[in-house]
């Protein structure tokens, strides 16, 4: 069975995996910020040390994956670019120049603008009740989950107020441009691709010897390496295979349980606070995956039954 072949629940699948290791991989995060790490080094090392191990397994594997056509460079360039490193470092700077539920409700209105933009400007996909529902659901357990109902801890300051603002849109237009090459491209091309270009731009900010300048141990490195495989290879490989399986608003609302996640992670490895409120979020954020991946079961069941008859 090819990975165009699979039903829906393969695709909700691999979204959650790429949601548990995203969602766990915050902690981690926080605790590298608040060490020796800062944003841009973890931000720029995760995406280069990604883009190494994938071209050269492939390199050695299946070179078919690098064939594309010239064309369509200047689309996986974006990807990369403005998908990958833009969203990961106005996502980290929100974490770390104002609050992580900041960083977090903002970056989660993505959903909303993907589902505008699919059903609105480009008519690709259709509106529907569950779908709504399941949008409001998963925004709003969002803000309870992450803020416990309080809008103290919604702070923004400075360029904060911007990059927050910037990693919504860019998620959302990864997750777009991704759906739009998944036509064409297999996971593997694309992810090799973005990686590369990722790689690329961050080679021009923050080049490889002002690195070796900062006198990183080998030990440093492998921090990186683990950093890099659990936060952005297993994660966007499983998020890439999942958006071919299913709409890209569907799966902009299924991410949304990444901070129900990185939460619970908090709560269980760093001792943070877990209320009442919260949990209620999480689980409005569950019911609404539920609800989609319930309704897309009903439509698998229906087709199939038309079939039958």
């Amino acid at each position: 069975m090819t990975l165009h072949q699979r039903p829906p629940g393969a695709g909700y699948f691999f979204i959650l995996v790429a949601v548990l290791f995203w969602g766990g991989s915050a902690s981690i995060a926080k605790f590298l910020f608040t060490t020796r790490f800062d944003t841009l080094i973890i931000t720029q090392t995760r995406s280069g040390i990604s883009f190494i191990l994938i071209a050269l397994y492939f390199l050695l594997k299946d070179r078919t994956v690098f064939i594309v056509q010239t064309r369509d460079l200047p689309k996986f360039a974006a990807a990369g670019i403005i998908g990958i490193a833009v969203t990961n470092f106005t996502y980290y700077y929100t974490v770390q120049e104002a609050t992580v539920a900041a960083a977090i409700l903002l970056q989660y209105t993505a959903p909303a603008l993907v589902m505008l933009y699919a059903v609105i400007i480009a008519r690709e996909e259709t509106l529907n009740g569950a779908k709504i529902i399941a949008l409001v659901l998963s925004l709003a357990g969002c803000w309870l989950a992450v803020s416990g109902g309080e809008w103290s801890g919604i702070q923004l300051r400075g360029w904060t107020v911007v990059t927050g603002i910037a990693s919504a849109v860019c998620y959302s237009f990864m997750l777009l441009m991704s759906k739009h090459l998944l036509r064409t491209y297999s996971v593997w091309t694309i992810l090799t691709y973005a990686f590369g270009f990722a790689t690329v731009f961050w080679f021009f900010v923050n080049t490889p010897w002002e690195i070796a300048e900062k006198g990183y141990t080998l030990s440093d490195w492998g921090i990186f390496l683990f950093f890099a495989i659990i936060s952005i290879l297993i994660p966007h490989s499983m998020f890439t295979a999942g958006l071919r399986l299913l709409e890209a608003s569907t799966v902009g609302i299924v991410t949304t349980l990444e901070p129900v996640v990185a939460i619970i992670v908090a709560y269980l490895a760093l001792g943070e606070s877990l209320n009442t409120v919260q949990v209620a979020g999480g689980m409005a954020v569950v019911t609404a995956v539920i609800l989609l991946q319930a309704r897309a079961m009903l439509r698998l069941k229906v087709r199939g039954d038309d079939h039958g008859n």
